[in-house]
């Protein structure tokens, strides 16, 4: 409503608007002018929150929606046609002041009752009717869908399926994910990703469900961030270094792993500025934590080059939860010539399966059932088909079965006849003529066993059993190894409070134990955990070396021919408070020397040592990573060339494609306001001009002051406007509300003219500007 200038008076502020906001414009600026008349007030509730607008009975005209958490309702403020007689607002029951009714927006208002105290609410068609649906989480219920009917009520429906909600507005999105034309329903819980793909007849599938590996994530925006047409997910996490987090859409449809960027600490959520088109990148702007200033940066792909390694861990994280640590396989289980990926997950009875794709990347886990407490895996080719079986412990249910993927799953594992608990596996030609045989380690009437079975039929048969002495407890992992490099495989014995039992073999399946002898040097192994130990070839020579991580710094060692464990070479980290986890020993194209990179579990971070001219190792840069309970890791060549990583852990697991190309956030452009004690805390973009640019509101809600930026000469970000929303009445004592207000800021075209109007959310109120 077009009026000259009002004051509106509240129970605690003193609201005043301007007769028109106008952006200043030089004479050689080409975009239009901006201004805006208002505001138009609507009477609402204080403890409202994530304000909508769309068409939502279908006559044309720009509805809004708002969460009522004083009344558990959702309510609807139905726009009325011009000229229609604007209804008269309901007197307030809890007034202990005169309060003028000052009211006077073009809305007819009505109301769902929720039942439940919202945290986040969207509006759209769930169901292909053409009808706008209504979908919010809460508590006690987590999701609930009010599908429209014809007649203009609300059919509930529970969502039994959602994921635990998180309380952030800016945690429930709308989008056509799988590109059907079709709209679809995407949650960011306490715990996971969970995207509800709405199908042919109306309804919303079974959810497909990616676990976070971290908590405190907020912000979802959904959008194309690599420019190649699909929608990606791009969302924050409170209190890290890399707190930008990436999850990328494949060519299945389906969302890969997590990638994490370094990005300044936020005041707010990201605003998505433009998506990424063919080679142009994604932008986004936020407002900076530490200083209240606007940033704008790029998500731009940036290739590896021949000076620096891509340590960017893709983030695998199978389960949102369990209390005992997974265990992992590497095989070609589909037989498809390339390696897939199989954790365990003892707490669910169950075995996630990552198939490689022929881009080089993975499918989204599948589940198959296995035995209950599955607590080691191994794979290797049983049969001689060419495919790679997978053998499955359970200490629980005392057996180790052998499961195969065939019709399209992994079928269910079948006993071997191994008796006893099985605690660790390990599988590969141990044999000298290259026969693939299946290491067990078992414990069977308080004797620990260390033993090589091999196929027989459609069984096993033993072919040779050791039994390991002196054992105070059970051992947790059993490790093939080349110790002596004498190109015959060697057992490697992990056992807590205990040194690492080393057999080593020879003739005809024997095993001598070499921890027993002399020269040994088990103070190089003692109480060494199988997370600790990875192999690599160090000097070139075509045989891997043995790499222990302990403390700050990795040993290489291998048996010299007397039968002793010696050191070959040594890697410090950067200092001597450390904590290396494991290492990674990786081939360069091109150099006499691999790199070597160390795992900081304390620091986060990849540290990353190169050989000087005299062959020492130095610590040449350092990478963070991110967390991760290392159970192993283990570094192979990729067919074709190059070579990847995988760092193994206790809830998620890591995989390293080095050589591909990576993408950075980079800084476009800053903006500190010149308006004195005045700091941004949320920005809002939206082009107001029409010009093909974004302008910028930004916001600081302790001053209750908005400043509208717009690009100027040279792209450079001017002030446009600024005014203050309202002024405190110091006097009132009665609800004041939040102290930060405005609290929600729209940019959308309320009044129909083509011109984007700004829309608030303020204490009681809905504050609307239309654009001149």
């Amino acid at each position: 409503m077009n009026r000259s200038r009002f004051i509106l008076r509240t129970a605690t502020i003193l609201v005043s608007a301007v007769q028109i906001l106008t952006a200043a414009q030089t004479p050689a600026a080409a975009a239009p002018v901006v201004a805006f008349r208002g505001p138009e007030v609507v009477k609402l509730e204080w403890n409202t929150r994530a304000l909508q607008i769309a068409d939502l009975n279908g006559d044309g005209l720009a509805d809004l929606a708002v969460a009522n958490n004083d009344r558990s309702a959702i309510e609807i403020l139905y726009q009325l046609k011009p000229g229609a007689p604007i209804e008269a607002a309901p007197r307030s029951l809890g007034v202990n002041r005169w309060e003028p009714v000052l009211e006077d927006a073009r809305f007819r208002k009505t109301s769902v009752t929720t039942g439940v105290t919202v945290f986040d609410f969207v509006v759209g068609d769930l169901n292909g009717d053409g009808l706008a649906d209504l979908a919010y989480t809460g508590e006690p219920q987590a999701l609930t869908i009010r599908y429209q009917q014809k007649d203009g009520t609300w059919l509930e429906k529970k969502i039994s399926e959602a994921p635990e909600p998180i309380q952030f507005v800016g945690s429930l999105r709308l989008a056509d994910v799988n590109g059907d034309k079709r709209m679809d329903l995407v949650i960011l819980g306490q715990k996971e990703i969970a995207v509800f793909e709405q199908e042919k007849n109306g309804q919303l599938a079974v959810p497909e469900r990616y676990a976070l590996p971290d908590d405190n994530c907020y912000g979802l925006e959904v959008t194309d961030v690599n420019g190649d047409g699909r929608l990606d997910f791009v969302y924050l996490r409170n209190n890290t270094r890399d707190g930008l987090r990436v999850r990328l859409q494949t060519a299945a449809r389906e969302f890969g792993p997590e990638l994490a960027y370094a990005m300044k600490p936020s005041r707010c959520t990201l605003q998505v500025l433009a998506a990424a088109k063919g080679k142009t990148p994604a932008t986004f702007a936020f407002a900076q934590d530490a200083t209240g200033q606007l940033e704008v940066f790029d998500l731009a792909q940036a290739p590896s080059t021949d000076s620096g390694l891509v340590l960017r861990p893709r983030v695998f994280s199978p389960r949102s939860g369990g209390k005992n640590p997974a265990c992992y396989a590497l095989g070609d289980f589909n037989g498809d010539k390339r390696i897939d990926v199989a954790v365990g997950d003892p707490d669910g009875a169950q075995v996630y399966l990552y198939l490689r794709q022929p881009d080089g990347g993975f499918t989204g886990a599948q589940r198959y059932p296995v035995s209950a407490d599955v607590r080691s895996l191994a794979a290797a080719d049983w049969d001689g088909d060419g495919q790679d079986e997978l053998f499955v412990g359970s200490p629980k249910e005392q057996s180790v079965g052998v499961a195969k993927f065939a019709n399209g799953r992994l079928a269910y594992p079948q006993p071997l006849p191994i008796t006893g608990k099985p605690l660790g596996l390990a599988a590969g030609e141990i044999a000298a003529d290259g026969r693939v045989l299946l290491a067990v380690i078992r414990e069977e009437k308080n004797k620990r066993y260390a033993e090589v079975w091999a196929r027989k039929d459609a069984g096993a048969e033993m072919l040779k059993s050791v039994e390991l002495t002196g054992l105070k407890t059970d051992p947790r992992a059993v490790r093939l190894v080349d110790a002596n490099q004498d190109g015959r495989l060697d057992l490697a014995v992990f056992t807590p409070l205990d040194a690492m039992r080393l057999l080593v073999q020879g003739d005809a399946l024997e095993f001598t134990d070499l921890s027993t002898k002399p020269g040994f040097r088990k103070g190089l192994v003692d109480n060494l955990e199988s997370s600790a130990l990875t192999l690599g070839d160090l000097d070139g020579d075509g045989k891997n070396e043995i790499v222990a991580s302990v403390s700050s710094f990795a040993r290489a060692m291998r048996i010299n021919e007397q039968g002793e464990l010696a050191v070959i070479d040594q890697f410090n980290a950067r200092d001597s408070n450390a904590e290396v986890a494991c290492t990674l020993i990786l081939p360069q194209a091109g150099a006499k020397r691999p790199v070597v990179v160390l795992y900081d579990r304390k620091g986060e971070q990849f540290q990353i040592l190169r050989a000087n001219d005299q062959g020492l190792y130095e610590i040449a840069d350092s990478t963070p990573t991110g967390k991760i309970d290392v159970i192993t890791a283990e570094t192979r060549a990729v067919p074709g060339g190059g070579t990847e990583a995988f760092v193994f852990g206790k809830d998620r697991f890591w995989w390293l494609p080095l050589g591909q190309a990576d993408y950075a956030a980079t800084t476009q452009s800053t903006h500190a306001t010149d308006l004195p004690e005045i700091s941004y805390s949320d920005v809002i973009a939206g082009d107001f001009n029409g010009d093909g640019k974004p302008e910028i509101v930004c916001v600081d809600p302790g001053k209750n002051l908005l400043e509208i930026l717009g690009r100027g000469k040279d792209d450079r970000w001017e002030s446009l406007m600024h005014f203050k929303i309202f002024e405190v009445d110091q006097h009132y004592q009665g609800r004041k509300g939040s102290p930060m207000e405005p609290r929600e800021t729209l940019i959308a075209d309320v009044t129909g003219d083509g011109k984007k109007d700004l829309i608030l959310l303020v204490h009681d109120r809905v504050l609307i500007y239309p654009q001149e």
